[in-house]
């Protein structure tokens, strides 16, 4: 999988230490903002993050195109499904 900081973003979101329930709904609300195909850049550092958003866009049909978990931060590309 390419990594996240290699690819281009619709939006990004900045979720700091944010971890699971507060962290997939600050990726819900800023997810809801773009259209179908768009992507949004996730930046987090909470050290089950990258369980949580594959288990969130799993849950909700949106895909992971791109991740970098091997430092802090984390980041997710994510796109919104069409």
């Amino acid at each position: 999988m390419a990594r996240a900081e290699d690819r281009p973003a619709d939006r990004a979101l900045d979720a700091g230490e944010s971890g699971c329930g507060d962290l997939v709904m600050l990726i819900f609300q800023a997810m809801r903002n773009l259209e179908p195909g768009q992507t949004l850049r996730v930046t987090a550092y909470d050290a089950a993050a990258e369980v949580d958003i594959a288990a969130w866009c799993r849950s909700t049909g949106n895909l992971i195109v791109a991740q970098d978990t091997a430092g802090q931060p984390k980041q997710f590309l994510i796109q919104k499904r069409a």
